[in-house]
């Protein structure tokens, strides 16, 4: 169903949240990834994995992401496709991604990976948030894979 009753406002109030995601994902910040999220949000990243509860959520997602060892940081770029209403007043948004690496040392610039994502977000205390980040790499082999 598409989400034709969304006005404006609650439509950028939700970009805006998929953008502080990938705000802090680019920069590394743990904290303001969690803060898009639901306290129950979950995550399937782009291995396939899924950070539910048990596997810590996006605080886990986000911690395995950005604390890894040699991580190389990147840009993503997003293209916000659809809105559709889902069950419960949540809202689902299907976008495709890129983000590109810029190596310093050489000043080359390239497209490190592309996709796209599938958030369930949902209004908790008048803020629109993430209940389910699916990450899909089907364009990209997954060996090509760095940190996000």
């Amino acid at each position: 169903m598409a989400a034709a009753t969304l006005s404006l406002e609650e439509r950028q109030a939700i970009y805006d949240t998929l953008a502080r995601y990938v705000w802090g994902m680019d920069t590394g910040d743990i904290e303001g990834v969690v803060a898009t999220f639901t306290p129950d949000g979950v995550v399937k990243d782009v291995m396939g994995k899924r950070w539910d509860a048990a596997a810590g959520g996006a605080r886990g997602f986000a911690t395995f992401f950005l604390t890894r060892p040699n991580r190389r940081g990147g840009q993503h770029h997003v293209q916000h496709l659809f809105v559709d209403a889902t069950e419960g007043g949540a809202y689902r948004v299907t976008s495709y991604w890129f983000s590109l690496r810029w190596d310093a040392e050489s000043d080359q610039k390239a497209v490190r990976a592309m996709g796209s994502y599938v958030d369930t977000c949902v209004k908790v205390d008048g803020r629109w948030l993430i209940k389910e980040k699916i990450i899909d790499p089907s364009t990209t082999p997954a060996n090509r894979w760095e940190a996000i």
